[in-house]
């Protein structure tokens, strides 16, 4: 049988000190024979890219950490010469990643089976920074936001999808200081919702004008995250699949990049 996949993808391109910005959404014809009608129903998936790009010149958490680079290091294999890519400065925190508590409960990222973050049951909270109140400069999410959100029962083990529609800002310059966060009542709203892993579009959910410490207990309550996620606006439906698959680097306990769909 035809299966036709369609593709959403909101990707920075670094072309000679600019960035070049794409949509590609297309349908492609990407295989015939057997397909499990279960997964992909009618023949028809639709896959949401929620993984923010990497170039030069993007946001970072600052501090001590330097800009990521890409430059060009020289290798030679059987007399021939290659110039390969060199992934300068790229840490833990650059770009979409996986976080997990693992500093709190001694594990690290690489000991989360692949079974667990694969095609995770997941619903999704649309909530508008337009709609939000505005607290210390920035929007924020409250408890009564995520409940307006909510468009039916979100069982525990479940992901929760948190969007704002924050990622359309992925290329601004004050991208990290303008960024919506929960104020603790929400946080603890989400935390009583026991969910396995938690997305959101935020780089950082937590007030850092006025702490309320709000992540103590989310990480104590050991659950997974994806931050600085894009594209969450566009997930149509309510209950959704989500995959992540962080780079298998050992020893990570924190946070590993990734890359992050919505089915």
């Amino acid at each position: 049988m035809n299966c036709n996949i369609v593709v959403e993808l909101c990707t920075g391109l670094v072309d000679h000190g600019f960035i070049r910005t794409f949509r590609l959404s297309e349908k492609t014809n990407l295989f015939k024979g057997t397909v499990n009608k279960g997964t992909i129903k009618g023949g028809i998936m639709k896959i949401i890219d929620i993984t923010g790009p990497i170039y030069e010149g993007m946001w970072d958490y600052g501090g001590e950490i330097k800009p990521f680079r890409l430059g060009k290091v020289k290798m030679e294999y059987a007399g021939v010469e290659y110039e390969l890519d060199s992934l300068e400065n790229m840490i833990a925190f650059t770009g979409t990643y996986f976080e997990t508590p693992g500093d709190v409960h001694g594990y690290t990222a690489n000991d989360v089976p692949l079974e667990k973050l694969y095609g995770i049951d997941s619903y999704v909270l649309q909530m508008p920074c337009e709609d939000l109140k505005i607290v210390d400069n920035r929007p924020c999410v409250f408890a009564d936001d995520m409940e307006k959100a909510e468009k039916g029962k979100i069982p525990e083990g479940s992901g929760i999808i948190m969007s704002t529609g924050y990622g359309k800002n992925w290329e601004n310059k004050d991208y990290l200081q303008k960024c919506p966060f929960l104020n603790k009542d929400a946080m603890d709203y989400l935390i009583d919702k026991k969910p396995l892993i938690v997305a959101f579009d935020t780089p950082s959910a937590e007030n850092d004008v006025h702490p309320e410490n709000a992540f103590e207990r989310y990480f104590n309550a050991n659950i997974l995250t994806v931050t600085a996620c894009i594209n969450l606006e566009k997930i149509k439906n309510y209950n959704v699949k989500l995959t992540v698959m962080p780079l298998k680097i050992l020893k990570v306990s924190l946070g590993c990049p990734a890359r992050a769909i919505v089915i």
